[in-house]
């Protein structure tokens, strides 16, 4: 408490391992959002190829086309805390290896 009787708050300075958790989140959050738009696009593409032209009003199947693929496209997503702890791991004994 300070002097006048308020709780003063301090910053908490990040540490270097939160620092390299968070850099690993950034990493494979930015892979997973690639991986999910490839097999997005990849997925709606084929359907449209394949499955939409042979309908003879392909109206409503377009909607199905497009929904679809978000599925597959969402397992990566599952995933997500695994790879994270797995890559901070990897970033934290890198660092502990080049700073002993």
């Amino acid at each position: 408490m300070s002097e006048n009787g308020k709780m003063t708050e301090q910053a908490i300075e990040p540490t270097a391992e939160d620092t390299l958790r968070a850099e690993a989140r950034t990493w494979i959050y930015e892979r997973l959002a690639l991986a999910s738009a490839v097999i997005y696009i990849g997925g709606t593409g084929l359907m449209f190829v394949f499955y939409v032209p042979f309908i003879e009003n392909p109206y409503r199947y377009f909607t199905i086309a497009a929904l679809v693929p978000l599925l597959p496209a969402a397992l990566p997503w599952l995933f997500f805390r695994y790879l994270t702890g797995r890559r901070a791991r990897k970033l934290i004994a890198e660092q502990a290896q080049a700073h002993p």
